[in-house]
């Protein structure tokens, strides 16, 4: 996969957001792990679908923030959620480095979804 597709999701995050990633991808990577970034910006529209899984729509509740009242960062270009690759494909195993990704996000100075107390959402980082 080229490093080309692998950012693709950059666009339109905030610039600090993006080197920010990069750095942690490219520590990652030097450890043996590829990493993509899969959810960047979005639309209110977005979010909103984003939201109903889990409530009007099958599947579990993956955000809770509904676009609106309770807006995401995602919606502001200030977040991002990566996962591994593994063999080429994405992975969001829970036996992956998921604290390491975190906490490099961290000394980065962006906050880190896993270490959320009420819902735990490893594969989000954030500015602040």
């Amino acid at each position: 996969m080229s490093d080309e597709h692998r950012y693709e999701k950059l666009a339109g995050v905030h610039p600090a957001l993006g080197l920010n990633v990069r750095k942690v991808f490219a520590a990652m990577e030097a450890l043996g792990f590829h990493m993509i970034v899969t959810d960047g910006l979005r639309t209110t529209q977005q979010q909103k679908a984003l939201y109903a899984k889990g409530r009007t729509l099958p599947g579990p509740i993956v955000t809770h923030a509904d676009g609106d009242v309770k807006k995401s960062k995602h919606q502001e270009g200030r977040a991002v959620d990566c996962c591994f690759l593994i063999n080429g494909q994405p992975s969001w195993a829970d036996t992956l480095p998921w604290a390491l990704y975190g906490q490099m996000a961290n000394v980065l100075g962006c906050n880190w979804g896993g270490d959320w107390e009420t819902f735990k959402d490893k594969p989000h980082i954030e500015l602040p």
